[in-house]
């Protein structure tokens, strides 16, 4: 992917991202909405800023893109979870650190994890790697589980921290 659509892409997601982020409490907290968009502060929920702007923007991608890379699903899948591991990683390293919540290393962990799920996107799709078509069906159902996963555990949220929104200081 040229340097040009990397960049209109960094910006799409990021509009699409941000803007996800406030969609629910506009929506009135629409049971709906919330599938896709964030429902509280916990690190998962916002995972979906990361992942249902970048299905949403690769989608339209894939439809406008002429020579189609036979590993487009494989490249996606593997971006974004190596976007969404960035974000958890800089989450809890820098909770870790500081003992607390910085809002500012929150934001900025996002932006980060776009560039790398679009630089990892774009390393397997020059690799030509996972081109098979038994290839393609796994990495779509991968896709698919997370998005039932993140639709699911909205409303439906295991025990563990990362589904915990932070605590106020």
């Amino acid at each position: 992917m040229s340097f040009k659509k990397n960049i209109i892409a960094f910006f799409a997601i990021s509009i699409l991202g941000t803007l996800g982020h406030f969609i629910y409490k506009w929506s009135g907290e629409n049971y709906l909405v919330g599938l896709i968009f964030p429902v509280n502060e916990s690190v998962w929920e916002h995972l979906k800023l990361l992942f249902f702007p970048t299905l949403i923007y690769s989608a339209g991608e894939y439809l406008l893109t002429k020579e189609k890379p036979k590993n487009y699903l494989a490249s996606l899948t593997i971006g974004l979870f190596c976007g969404m591991f960035s974000i958890v990683t800089i989450y809890y390293i820098a909770n870790g650190i500081f003992g607390y919540d910085i809002e500012f290393i929150n934001i900025a962990s996002y932006y980060v994890a776009i560039i790398i799920m679009l630089y990892k996107k774009n390393k397997i799709i020059l690799s030509e790697k996972y081109s098979l078509k038994a290839a393609k069906i796994v990495f779509a159902s991968i896709l698919l589980i997370m998005a039932i996963l993140f639709m699911f555990w909205s409303h439906n949220p295991p025990s563990i921290g990362i589904f915990t929104p932070p605590m106020p200081i």
